[in-house]
């Protein structure tokens, strides 16, 4: 018997038993595999939270947080493509801002991590408790208002699965959605006794002090106690209980220079090295290899293009600032000449001019010179024959020298027009306003009588050539006419190639720089990719008799091609801020406005930023100094809670810091007191703290604006870390009483005494009557919600018997 005679007579068994199989192999199998790795010898899954006798493991949350991130992406690839097709998602909470074509919110929480995770499970099993439900069709619904009936179902599930690789289908989804919207139903119950729409439900005397906090301003006169000076004084050996008790308190609690609770935890570390690409060291390397007839022959390229040419306004001014010539010193007296025995024809005068002497022939060559000179020092309006009457004052005195550089080379042309222009009327005021532009600009030099009898075309050329002006009787109006409508363009002026050298130079090789900078910096990624990849498969220790990889000398790299190399570390997010690559983003993020910074790459967010490996090269750009670094972790170090030993030193430094505040503030108060018998403040202040006394300082509000609903405490650049309670105690404090008010840390006690308070009350009263004017003040809170909010939780977390534990480290 054939096998497949024997495979058709066993066919519906062999079949179901290779569905079977299938079904072990591809789903039993993994869960199977999975829970061994996380229950074998040698590994845990910790418990993060419990309530209502239900345990939260990490593995739950994580997976859940992991699932959440997806969703949230899946639903703005889903919010985009129905947008694209011509619809609006309808869902309650989906924002989508119209000038920067982003979605900003698609309905459910959009910020993913651990500890959202475990309050979105206990909420939404609490609503589930108090009764509600959604099942399936209702999640149909959603989906179908969400894409605004764009998509089929088909279409939304085959998009879900090509986004999540697989990894989610229409159970897990619904799953999620189920979960979030439950959670935020819950969670709406906290704020349904807090706020009103988008305004908090205050009373109107909560609207006008917040009203007073943004538009009320105050001057100060302030002396800052610093602490520090009294930590001298302080007991050096505190008590070993003393010393646990305050080590305890902040042993889970990082450090923060904001905060005047001491912590003690250790933030995560790590070192780093990096090679820099910088765009102008490329520009300068590629400007070296330009010849100095390459950047001319540019210069020229674009003159002829019209660039670099300048201003109509400016363009006699280098003639203006350049010294004399020899020539023009020359020509001077020859001008001047003529210039006495010859008058300049007046308004209104005879018709006629004396004969003048005839300019030498060799001055008749260089007419066109003198023509200038005598512009640039002779006034228009001497030289015009009705410059009072025309409306040449409101042309510039630049404009006119400009025509007049421009009429002079067509001297001949513009003497026949001056005499059959002159002789058109006997009223020089009409001509004056037809032709006041010409007028403004016209020059009277020597005439000549012969020449005033006859405008004959053959002795208008006669006088051209003998280089004078004259006043002939009769005119040609068609010719005039025709003349007239010829206004004289002026030269166009560029500034000069010194002047614009670099600036050519520098455009000239900024695509070139561009490339050999990008070339650079993938030869070294991929030498870092290169060891990376060997790098992992040798930690699989598959082969132990197979050496490590060696390590690239990044430097040497850098040398050969024209990068910078560095190395900086130990450093944790907070100390890493100080570094220039800080102010990097992720490449392929740098033009989104979500551009992952690089502390963020480095160390990772929860919930949203998975974190770089060690020896894995990530690049970043800085665009606006326009560097480029590739980057990779060298070393690092998880962070963990200090034993008492290694930190006892910190401990004994915050308690002996803690008392030194008892006695600055007693200080403080002492002195204002003092103040307050009839003192004067700043006589108080000892002669080597008087860097610590400010007078006149402000006018500062409590509150500044920084964006619709946005706000921020008030700014006083001269103190350090001002907060709420300093403005309150300054707002509230009688304005002839010194009071105590320390910083946000407490690490300085200020004496203050408010001298003045600005706008008064009665001002402040008109304007708050305006709802326009306190519509921002309607916006804030005092603070209210967020305690009831806070009690809420509280509540509910005694309720359920909630507990949240430490995360695992």
């Amino acid at each position: 018997m054939s096998p497949l005679e024997l495979f058709r007579r066993n066919q519906k068994v062999t079949m179901t038993f290779l569905i079977l199989l299938a079904m072990f192999a591809f789903v039993v199998l993994p869960t199977v595999s999975e829970y061994m790795r996380r229950t074998g010898p040698g590994m845990t899954d910790p418990v993060l939270a419990e309530f209502n006798g239900v345990s939260l493991t990490a593995s739950r949350v994580n997976g859940f947080t992991q699932k959440h991130y997806a969703t949230v992406q899946y639903l703005r690839r889903l919010a985009e493509e129905t947008i694209r097709r011509g619809g609006t998602p309808k869902v309650p909470g989906f924002t989508f801002d119209q000038q920067s074509n982003q979605v900003q919110s698609v309905g459910i929480n959009g910020s993913p991590s651990d500890d959202m995770s475990i309050r979105t499970l206990q909420f939404a099993a609490e609503a589930q408790k108090q009764g509600f439900e959604l099942d399936d069709t209702s999640l149909d619904i959603w989906m179908e208002q969400f894409t605004d009936g764009k998509l089929s179902q088909r279409e939304m599930f085959a998009l879900l699965r090509r986004e999540t690789n697989n990894q989610m289908g229409q159970y897990q989804l619904y799953d999620m959605l189920r979960k979030q919207l439950l959670s935020a139903l819950y969670f709406r119950g906290a704020s349904a006794t807090v706020a009103r729409g988008q305004f908090p439900l205050q009373s109107p005397l909560d609207h006008w002090n917040n009203f007073l906090k943004l538009n009320q301003k105050a001057t100060i006169n302030a002396y800052g106690v610093l602490v520090d000076d009294y930590v001298a004084e302080t007991d050096a050996n505190p008590s070993e209980s003393e010393v646990v008790a305050v080590y305890e308190a902040g042993k889970d609690r990082y450090d923060d220079d904001q905060s005047p609770e001491p912590g003690f935890r250790r933030r995560e570390t790590a070192t780093f090295e990096y090679v820099l690409g910088e765009l102008q060291a490329f520009r300068d390397a590629e400007v070296a290899k330009l010849s100095e007839d390459d950047i001319k022959a540019e210069y020229e390229r674009r003159k002829a293009g019209g660039a670099f040419q300048l201003p109509a306004d400016v363009v006699i001014m280098p003639e203006t600032t350049e010294p004399e010539s020899t020539d023009a010193e020359t020509t001077k007296p020859e001008m001047a000449e003529p210039a006495e025995t010859t008058p300049p024809a007046e308004t209104g005068d005879a018709e006629k001019t004396d004969d003048s002497d005839a300019p030498a022939e060799p001055a008749a060559a260089d007419e066109s010179e003198e023509m200038k000179e005598a512009a640039a020092t002779e006034p228009p309006a001497e030289n015009t024959p009705a410059g009072d009457d025309s409306d040449s004052a409101a042309d510039t005195q630049a404009a006119q020298q400009e025509q007049v550089e421009a009429f002079s080379k067509e001297l001949e042309q513009a003497g026949d027009l001056d005499d059959a222009t002159l002789d058109a009327t006997p009223d020089s005021d009409d001509q004056s306003a037809i032709d006041s532009r010409r007028n403004g600009v016209r020059l009277v030099v020597t005439q000549s009588d012969a020449a005033t009898e006859t405008a004959e075309p053959q002795q208008d050329a006669e006088t051209a050539e003998t280089e004078t002006t004259t006043e002939p009787e009769t005119t040609a109006e068609p010719e005039t006419a025709s003349e007239e409508k010829e206004d004289p363009q002026p030269e166009p002026r560029y500034r000069p190639f010194e002047e614009v050298r670099d600036q050519i130079a520098q455009t000239m090789v900024d695509g070139p720089a561009r490339e050999a900078r990008d070339q650079a910096i993938a030869k070294a990624r991929n030498v870092m990719r290169k060891y990376s990849r060997a790098r992992a498969i040798y930690g699989d220790g598959t082969d132990a008799t197979t050496p490590p990889p060696e390590r690239p000398n990044l430097k040497a790299l850098a040398d050969e091609l024209g990068l910078s190399y560095r190395k900086i570390g130990p450093f944790d997010p907070v100390s890493l801020a100080d570094e220039p690559i800080a102010n990097s983003v992720e490449e392929s993020t740098a033009l989104t406005q979500r551009g992952v910074p690089f502390a963020a790459m480095m160390f990772g967010v929860e919930g949203q930023v998975i974190k770089q490996e060690p020896f894995t090269p990530a690049t970043s750009v800085d665009l606006e100094s326009q560097r480029t670094y590739l980057s990779w972790k060298t070393e690092e170090k998880e962070a963990y809670t200090p034993e008492l030993d290694e930190v006892r030193d910190e401990v004994v430094a915050a308690i002996r810091f803690a008392q030194a505040r008892e006695l600055a503030k007693q200080a403080a108060e002492a002195m204002a007191e003092t103040a307050n018998g009839g003192g004067s403040l700043e006589e108080l202040v000892p002669e080597d703290r008087q860097e610590n006394y400010f007078k006149d300082l402000g006018p500062f509000s409590w509150l500044n604006m920084v964006g619709f609903g946005s706000f921020t405490i008030g700014n006083i650049p001269e103190l350090d870390s001002i907060d709420e309670d300093f403005m309150k105690t300054v707002f509230n404090a009688d304005g002839a009483k010194h009071v105590v008010a320390p910083n946000g840390p407490k690490r300085v006690y200020y004496v203050v005494k408010r001298t003045s308070l600005q706008p008064a009350t009665s001002d402040l009263r008109a304007i708050f009557s305006q709802q326009s004017e306190r519509i921002m003040a309607m916006f804030m809170s005092d603070g209210t919600a967020a305690k009831v909010q806070q009690g809420f939780f509280n509540a509910i977390d005694e309720e359920t018997g909630f507990e949240q534990y430490q995360l695992p480290q």
